[in-house]
């Protein structure tokens, strides 16, 4: 029996101290001088769009001390912008003399919900949550930028139709372009685009942004992936923009980016694509899709794709002052949701079918790099077959053949600064693909090819120095 009773007392014994350790913590302190502290002082909320609210924040808040602090009432300084939720209490007029033991912590819980105020611009939210505690009040400070917006779920555009952009769209599913109908994109609209959203142009398109007020079409995640790292840095984040056989199809200051696609476009061989002075970046899948239709783009950046950049199947392709670089994934962060795959070229020409017209690209004046050695593949039947050219650009290439290709600087693997940064190595330090001042791409244009685009994508006079650069940033 004796090795039974000791079993037992073995059993107690914790018990009972445990029992008596939580009597001490759970006496309330006497200490005048004992705090309650938060995980963090200042609860700081993403941009929040009025009608969708934010995702739910948790904050902690820790008695350190070997006795009970008594929360005597909990209220929020204003209560307009913000919800929350304390201990599964949602209503805080109803709580009172809560308790909260020694070495113990309650969790706390925060949604934003900001207010419509007709505002083009986001507007700065603050209120305090106020924790009355003996003869102190406790306050966790609570901010956010609210934004009002106009939500789309799926818009259909049946006639020509003009997007003024008042305020932000928030679109949840797409937008559809019917045969035969024209949307207008008023200069400084911006779209944000949800989860699987897409646009789908049968018709035709105008997206007018200017220099001041570019369009931009973006994901709405706008909160951060990793402290400090916003969800824009991760392609694939909405779906992209589709244009089939459009009556038009024309882009100006126009920024696309975070998405899987790009632009896609598909036609007949008689339609027609105008890109100027745009940004396509970062996207997990392709940046813009060419196929049986001719292009003209110009002073444009087209960047950071997982697979092409640019894919060019049929028609008459040009590109005068272009950066295309790709850099996709070249970062110390595990930021994106696919990888790139170093296989691809981000510049790929298909001149292969004999069901498409020929494929017929001209690449003047601009910049083809990235982290692939051979950052263009041409698929044609026999080299003297092919009838584009590339000329008075800084190439990392070593496929093109002498005859569609001249006046060209060449890659070297000691070329360490073509670009300010390309390589994501902080949040201070994300791809920038302006030149570098030592770069190799610098001086190399013609002049008279120039003087068709005498400024840059920012605005910049190409000839300031009587020596324009090639891509679309001059120094």
């Amino acid at each position: 029996m004796v090795p039974s009773r000791l079993k037992i007392w073995k059993r107690i014994v914790p018990l009972i101290a445990c029992l008596l350790l939580t009597g001490c913590e759970s006496k309330l302190t006497d200490d005048p001088s004992a705090r309650l502290t938060f995980s963090v002082d200042t609860l700081r909320f993403d941009t929040v769009f009025t009608v969708a609210g934010s995702a739910t924040r948790q904050v902690r808040i820790y008695n350190h001390n070997r006795r009970a602090i008594q929360i005597r009432s909990v209220r929020m300084q204003d209560g307009e912008s913000f919800k929350v939720n304390l201990d599964g209490e949602q209503n805080l007029s109803s709580i009172s003399d809560l308790r909260i033991n020694g070495g113990d912590s309650l969790f706390l819980f925060v949604r934003a919900t900001i207010h419509p105020e007709d505002r083009n611009q986001p507007a700065f939210i603050e209120d305090k949550l106020l924790l009355e505690v003996g003869d102190y009040t406790e306050q966790l400070v609570i901010e956010a930028y609210g934004w009002d917006v106009e939500r789309i779920d799926s818009l259909y555009i049946g006639h020509d139709t003009t997007l003024l952009g008042r305020k932000p769209y928030l679109v949840s599913r797409g937008i559809y372009i019917d045969k035969g109908a024209h949307l207008t994109i008023a200069p400084g609209c911006r779209f944000f685009m949800h989860d699987t959203a897409k646009i789908v142009c049968l018709g035709g398109i105008s997206s007018c942004g200017t220099i001041d007020a570019p369009v931009r079409f973006q994901s709405d995640r706008l909160d951060d992936l990793y402290e400090g790292i916003r969800y824009l840095y991760v392609g694939g984040k909405w779906n992209g923009i589709y244009i089939s056989a459009p009556d038009s199809a024309f882009f100006s200051y126009t920024e696309i980016v975070s998405g899987s696609i790009g632009l896609y476009l598909s036609g007949t061989g008689k339609e027609h694509l105008t890109l100027l002075n745009s940004r396509i970046h970062n996207c997990s899948v392709y940046g813009l899709v060419l196929q049986d239709i001719d292009a003209d783009v110009a002073n444009t950046e087209i960047s950071n794709c997982a697979q092409y950049c640019i894919y060019s199947a049929g028609g008459k392709h040009q590109f005068i002052h272009t950066t295309v670089a790709s850099f996709f994934n070249h970062t110390q962060y595990a930021i994106q949701t696919v990888l790139r795959d170093d296989q691809v070229s981000p510049l790929y020409i298909s001149n292969l079918s004999k069901r498409q017209q020929k494929t017929e690209l001209h690449f003047l004046n601009s910049i083809l790099a990235g982290v692939k050695r051979n950052c263009l593949m041409l698929a044609t039947p026999l080299p003297s077959y092919y009838i584009g050219s590339f000329a008075y650009s800084y190439l990392q290439t070593d496929t093109l053949s002498e005859r569609f290709a001249h006046d060209n600087i060449y890659a070297d693997r000691r070329d360490t600064s073509l670009f300010v940064v390309d390589y994501y190595a902080d949040k201070e330090r994300y791809y920038d693909f302006s030149l570098d001042s030592l770069s190799p791409a610098r001086d190399i244009a013609d002049s008279l090819i120039a003087s068709r685009y005498p400024l840059d994508r920012r605005g910049r006079d190409r000839f300031a120095d009587n020596h324009p650069d090639a891509g679309c940033y001059e120094y």
